[in-house]
């Protein structure tokens, strides 16, 4: 069984009532960093997100698919390392840096 939170679902409840558009069908926005699939698979460990059907009613949850800390950390990394050049030749010599 999912584990939840009424103190999470209240608080964020009363943002929503808190908005100036109030009655305009508000909906409170939900990020969750990680993709759909890895939340899902979260949710077979005893993880898992919010459940806007059931409980957070007033909100959208929306996924990012940003990738793992490790890939992220990987990535920035990367970008640290171009830019540690005193000139643009790396860039112009490394043709797949944002990959």
């Amino acid at each position: 069984m999912a584990s939840r939170s009424i103190d999470d679902e209240k608080m964020l409840s009363e943002i929503g009532r808190m908005s100036p558009n109030q009655g305009d069908d508000v909906k409170v926005v939900i990020y969750d960093a990680r993709s759909y699939i890895n939340a899902l698979a979260n949710k077979v460990m005893n993880g898992g997100f919010e459940n806007t059907k059931d409980y957070y009613r007033d909100c959208e949850l929306v996924f990012c698919d940003i990738d793992n800390i490790h890939a992220v950390r990987d990535a920035i990394n990367k970008v640290y390392e171009l830019g540690g050049s005193t000139t643009n030749q790396n860039l112009l010599t490394n043709q797949s840096w944002l990959s």
